[in-house]
């Protein structure tokens, strides 16, 4: 006989917000920002070399962000999507 499978919410909440899965996703974006700084010009005046990589956590997951790359700019040479692959650190 099959069991189903039950997702325990509170042990995946826990991990999803613990310290290990946040410390993993700042470095992946700090991955993906010094590749951005690489490619190009055009970035905003703040932060290090103009593009910022920060990392949170909310109230169910954590999450990181690179931002600093201005649209026009990633519109015309998508300097941050062609960074994004920096994010899997075997590069």
């Amino acid at each position: 006989m099959l069991e189903r499978f039950r997702v325990n919410r509170a042990g995946l909440r826990e991990l999803l917000t613990s310290d290990g899965v946040r410390a993993d996703l700042e470095a992946r974006a700090r991955r993906v920002a010094a590749a951005a700084r690489a490619r190009g010009e055009g970035v905003l005046g703040h932060g290090e070399d103009g593009i910022v990589a920060d990392s949170y956590t909310g109230k169910s997951r954590a999450g990181a962000t690179v931002v600093g790359v201005p649209m026009d700019v990633e519109t015309r040479d998508r300097v941050l999507g062609g960074s994004i692959d920096a994010a899997r650190g075997d590069a």
